[in-house]
Order: C-alpha cells, then sequence, then structure tokens
C-alpha cells in the first residue's frame, strides 16, 4: 500500500513540474525564431498576407517570423509539414481555405487530419473574390462572356489556381448554374494562374482581389464581377454576382493561422492576443485595404466552428457541382 502511495506521489509531483514547465515555457515563449509556413508558392495572396502578418509579429515579439512557402500537390505539403511538426509553437500554418476546409471533400489519401492535427489560433484575413479575364479577351461584360461560352463549349478556357480552392469549387457551381463549359486548366497556386492571366495564356479566373487588385488598375485584367454581397468601393463601376441574378455566388477567400495539434494552451492564446492586435494596426488596416482585402480575428473556439462550417458549405458544393480532382 505504502509503495502505491509513493508511485501516486511521484506521479502527481510529476504532473506538476510539467505543468509548471508549461507555463514557464509560455511565459519565455518565443526565445527564438519561429517557422511561418505559407503551403502555396511565393506572390499570391497567401504569401502577402503572410509576410504582412509575419513582419508586425517579429516586431511585437522581437523574434522573427521566417516565412517559409511550402508549395504543392495543391496546398496539402505545407499543411502537412506544419500538422506533423513538434507542437512547440515555433512551426505555425498560415493557410487558405483549400487544404484545411473547402478541398477535403475533393482530396484523396490527404495525410493529415485538419480537426485531429491541427490547433485553430484565428483567421487572420479575408478578402473579396473576383472573376477576372485577361486583357485582350473580346467580352467586354460578363453577360457576354457567358454568351461566348455557351456559344463555344470548352472554347473558352477558365484558371484553376488550385483544386479545391473555393475559387475552383465557385468555378463549377459557375458552370452548373449557367450552362457555360469552360476548359479548365488547373495551377499550382494564384501566382502562376495570374500570369498566366496577364500574359493571354488563359482566358479567364476566379481569383482572390489581393493577387489581381493592382493588375486590375493598371488595366492588365479586366473584372467582370465580384462575389460580394453589395459593390466594392475599390471597384465601384464592376457588379455582383448576386444582382447579375447569381444570389448564391457570395464567398469570401478567408485566411486561417493554425498550429500543431498539442501546442500549449498558453502559447495558442498568446499567439491569438497578438494576432488580435495585429487586426486592429492602422498600418495592416492600410496595407491590406491596398491589396483588396480586410484583417481580421477570432478567438481559437470561433475560428473551430467557423472551420467546420466551411467544410461543410463547400462539401455540399463539390458533391452537387461532380467537381473532381482535374
Amino acid at each position: 500500500m505504502m509503495y502505491l502511495l509513493k508511485l501516486l506521489a511521484r506521479a502527481a509531483t510529476a504532473a506538476i513540474i510539467s505543468l509548471i514547465g508549461f507555463s514557464a515555457f509560455a511565459l519565455d515563449y518565443p526565445d527564438r525564431p519561429i517557422h511561418f509556413i505559407i503551403p502555396f508558392p511565393a506572390g499570391g495572396p497567401t504569401d502577402i498576407i503572410g509576410r504582412l502578418v509575419a513582419m508586425q509579429l517579429s516586431e511585437m515579439f522581437g523574434q522573427q517570423f521566417i516565412v517559409e512557402n511550402r508549395g504543392g500537390a495543391n496546398g496539402t505539403i505545407g499543411t502537412n509539414v506544419a500538422a506533423k511538426a513538434r507542437p512547440d509553437g515555433y512551426t505555425l500554418l498560415l493557410t487558405a481555405s483549400g487544404p484545411v476546409a473547402s478541398g477535403l471533400a475533393l482530396y484523396h489519401d490527404v495525410p493529415y487530419d485538419p480537426v485531429r492535427d491541427l490547433t485553430p489560433i484565428t483567421i487572420v484575413a479575408n478578402s473579396n473574390i473576383v472573376l477576372v479575364a485577361r486583357p485582350d479577351f473580346p467580352a467586354e461584360s460578363f453577360q457576354d462572356f457567358i454568351h461566348a461560352a455557351k456559344t463555344k463549349p470548352q472554347g473558352i478556357s477558365a484558371e484553376l489556381n488550385t483544386i479545391g480552392s473555393m475559387h475552383h469549387l465557385l468555378t463549377a457551381l459557375l458552370s452548373l448554374r449557367t450552362e457555360a463549359k469552360f476548359l479548365t486548366v488547373p495551377y499550382k497556386g494564384s501566382a502562376p494562374a495570374i500570369l498566366d492571366l496577364v500574359g493571354s495564356h488563359v482566358d479567364v479566373g476566379f481569383e482572390s482581389l489581393p493577387g489581381v487588385m493592382a493588375y486590375i488598375q493598371s488595366h492588365q485584367l479586366r473584372a467582370y464581377a465580384v462575389a460580394s454581397d453589395e459593390r466594392l468601393a475599390n471597384l465601384p463601376n464592376v457588379p455582383t454576382l448576386k444582382e447579375l441574378g447569381l444570389k448564391e455566388f457570395v464567398a469570401e477567400s478567408w485566411f486561417a493561422v493554425l498550429a500543431p495539434a498539442g501546442t500549449p494552451k498558453e502559447i495558442v492564446e498568446k499567439l491569438s492576443t497578438a494576432l488580435a492586435k495585429v487586426a486592429q494596426m492602422p498600418i495592416i488596416k492600410e496595407q491590406f485595404a491596398a491589396q483588396g482585402m480586410a484583417p481580421d480575428w477570432k478567438t481559437p473556439e470561433e475560428t473551430r466552428r467557423f472551420l467546420k462550417s466551411e467544410v461543410e458549405r463547400w462539401a455540399a458544393i463539390v458533391k452537387e457541382t461532380g467537381a473532381k480532382m482535374e
């Protein structure tokens, strides 16, 4: 009996020491550089957001947040690296929806489970989605574009910046609702897709505004419509898809920060609090607005619920449209 009591006492002491250690660890966090994984190529919207946020966090914590672009396999390679990293707060993930929500109903053999392997910290930004066309595309309006696509099935090419992104699924839904058939061209990220649009190698595509805003303003891309509730202040002459009769086409790109599952709660809360401050910074609001997006913040629990609702929404669209890995 005495031996058992001693074992229980030792276990309790170890647990207390472990808790004290975690608290002290969180108190000192971070004491070295943090790796900020972006699971898409450099130059796209996720990369733009990641670098702006990383810069502010570096200044706030006095430690460098090193941005690592780990593109490939529609964002699942970089996401898997983050999911399998040591849960000590020194590897974080900043991702768009595809690898953790909208693409899950499409991807096969994903080597991670976002619910099991990742801990939500916050939604850090959102941006509007715009349908754009190459600068020399002959159709001048959305109606002209749809008419041309229906007249010449698969004669108009539509880029899919990432398989499983909401941009991909909006393209599939647009085809279903308008009965326009596109020749879809998959890419490994927004940056190469946008470059091909500007270079007239592909005709049209849905893109997040940060990646194409400068090209629209310089007339290197033509904006047909935005997937928002109301017209945008920075694109007042561009109609919404809703006003064009496609009422369900209201969607925003969002970008989330997550950590490996098992990351101490104190560290998650510390990062969440810091990112709440970043979202309120005038310089971040200004920089984000210039890119056609807005900072956002949710608690870790609110983020978890939001991700769950997004998984369900886009899974239903995948089922209805029959969208596939292309």
